[in-house]
């Protein structure tokens, strides 16, 4: 189903005074389109090294939970759901339960442990898998992505759906993204090279990071984080600063040419001297 958004999935499945489950920290869309249907957000904390721990969310799901957010991998931290935590998961649930997993980054994941979800909607689980056009494919401007689920979940967001939510430039340029494996590949080799070199250099610079499956990595910078994310800025390199994921100490940092990356390794080690 293409032009699937979150703030459409929550329309469809959420009603006042309902209960949407999030992931902490995470996409703070998640509790945005929650918000706006007047729905109570709870956040189940990720563990200390930033991973899902199925029992704490199996715990906290109520009888007014409807939707569970489930973001692999996880932005910002770029840590993943594995394959057999969400097989858990979706075993266990509630079926009142929608379990809405959001892939967007699914590319990047070197993992074998690893799974984007569409196996187990092609297994029957019901279970809404959320993709995008934005990231690997390198369409971020035309904010076009897709859905992917039963018929019975795809036939009840199409009763909320407007009429052309995605324009026509919008669905071609999608099109034939999605056939071109040669970008792709080429994204994905790019990535899986300098992510590992990034980590080389930061270690080098004595600065903390969590190793990730994504096109990001989450860099600890400690308490001065804020001001050298603003120095950086001053230098021309734009990272994003973790305080928009309650987390102050840290900002998320983009996987980026080798030339980039070299760029915000000298600016980085300017600032921090």
């Amino acid at each position: 189903m293409e032009g699937m958004s979150l703030t459409l999935v929550s329309e469809t499945f959420l009603d006042c005074c309902d209960e949407v489950m999030v992931p902490g920290p995470s996409f703070s869309e998640y509790e945005f389109s929650g918000t706006l249907m007047g729905a109570k957000v709870k956040t189940v904390p990720l563990s200390g090294n930033y991973q899902y721990h199925v029992e704490d969310i199996l715990s906290a799901v109520t009888e007014r939970t409807k939707i569970l957010f489930l973001c692999s991998p996880n932005n910002p931290t770029g840590t993943i759901l594995l394959k057999s935590q969400l097989q858990q998961i979706l075993d266990s649930i509630p079926k009142s339960v929608l379990v809405v997993l959001d892939s967007a980054y699914s590319h990047y994941v070197t993992s074998n442990d690893y799974t984007d979800g569409i196996e187990f909607v092609k297994a029957g689980y019901p279970l809404l898998v959320l993709q995008t056009f934005s990231k690997v494919y390198g369409l971020a401007g035309i904010r076009v992505g897709f859905g992917v689920s039963s018929p019975e979940i795809i036939s009840g967001i199409l009763q909320v759906k407007e009429p052309f939510n995605v324009n026509a430039l919008a669905q071609l340029a999608a099109a034939a993204a999605i056939q071109d494996d040669e970008h792709v590949q080429a994204s994905r080799r790019l990535v899986t090279e300098q992510r590992k070199k990034l980590y080389a250099k930061l270690q080098a610079l004595g600065v903390g990071y969590t190793e990730s499956m994504s096109n990001f990595i989450l860099v600890e910078l400690g308490p001065d984080a804020e001001l050298i994310y603003r120095k950086m800025m001053e230098k021309g390199v734009i990272v994003r600063y973790g305080g928009t994921w309650g987390l102050p100490n840290c900002v998320r940092v983009t996987v980026g040419t080798p030339e980039e990356n070299d760029m915000l390794i000298e600016v980085m080690s300017e600032v921090l001297a």
